[in-house]
């Protein structure tokens, strides 16, 4: 469910505190991470921007996203 209030900074410094948390924790064997190379609310933005997708363009973009790994 999503909610329209904003994050106070506190908030924002704890979300910010467990992705880098996370993003040290070693990744799973089915587990795939992108790491986006700027500030959260850049990546916020650019997440907000990205369009939807359908679960057709999903299941081909997974299936690209395995083969690419295997080579």
């Amino acid at each position: 469910m999503m909610n329209d209030k904003k994050l106070t900074n506190k908030e924002i410094k704890v979300l910010e505190t467990q992705i880098r948390s996370d993003q040290e924790k070693p990744v799973r064997e089915n587990e795939r991470r992108v790491r986006i190379g700027e500030n959260i609310e850049g990546a916020i933005k650019k997440m907000s921007n990205t369009p939807p997708i359908s679960n057709k363009d999903l299941t081909e973009w997974a299936k690209k996203q395995r083969e690419a790994g295997q080579e």
